[in-house]
């Protein structure tokens, strides 16, 4: 039975499973079902359309290669303090779930290699078995800039595959509401959509994992982790990528 995001809280530690993000449809929604062989969207991403994988706890996850998992920290564990080496028992993720097509696969999260939630940081890398066939290449030295073009392929709703289409990268610093440092994005995404990769268009590597949304003043704006955060960045390059 999936285990809903939005339903159920399990205790890991001193933290809870699954501490869900408001996530926002920017203006009109461009969300795009995937259908089962990838034809709608655009060729350059059929190669890469198995690395996504969807939770059962209802985020969104990447193969990053190896095992290696990317996904939101939020969706697991509200820890201020980066944490190391944790189990993550019952977590399963299906791949390759599109429409009208079933998993190819389904992987165990054997453990929770890094994880942490403060401010800019809001990511956990898993190590799951057996390792999807597929998957994304990811570009920690680089920080994305505003106006470059990006994109992001998810789970709303814990549904099959969508894809947002292309948006760009935002100044987003008016917005009172989001952490500083942060990736800023017009892309549109919905619950279930927390965890995913953003992915250059250009290089189609990952830049940044999707966390969440907010809404003030100045209008609405999703945001999302830096890969090239430091602390993400020197746990990345320690585990060979």
């Amino acid at each position: 039975m999936k285990i809903s995001t939005f339903a159920i809280f399990v205790f890991l530690g001193q933290g809870l499973w699954a501490n869900p993000q408001s996530n926002k449809i920017i203006g009109t929604n461009d969300l795009v079902l995937v259908d089962a062989e990838a034809t709608n969207i655009p060729l350059k991403y059929k190669d890469i359309v198995n690395a996504f994988g969807l939770m059962s706890m209802g985020c969104t996850a990447t193969h990053i290669g190896g095992g290696y998992v990317l996904t939101a920290g939020h969706c697991f564990f509200a820890g201020q303090v980066l944490k190391r080496d944790l189990p993550c028992p019952e977590i399963r993720i299906e791949w390759g779930v599109r429409d009208g097509l079933t998993p190819y696969l389904v992987s165990k999260c054997e453990r929770i290699t890094a994880i942490q939630l403060n401010g800019p940081l809001d990511f956990a890398i898993l190590k799951v078995s057996p390792a999807p066939s597929a998957q994304v290449a990811i570009d920690y030295t680089n920080k994305p800039l505003a106006g470059d073009t990006v994109t992001i392929f998810s789970h709303p709703d814990e549904l099959p595959l969508h894809w947002s289409k292309t948006c760009v990268v935002e100044e987003g610093a008016g917005n009172s509401k989001l952490p500083a440092d942060t990736l800023y994005h017009t892309c549109d995404t919905n619950q279930g959509s927390s965890g995913a990769l953003i992915l250059n268009t250009d290089s189609l590597k990952a830049v940044a994992i999707h966390a969440g949304g907010q809404s003030d003043a100045t209008g609405a704006m999703n945001y999302g982790s830096y890969l090239s955060h430091p602390e993400i960045a020197d746990i990345l390059k320690e585990l060979g990528f």
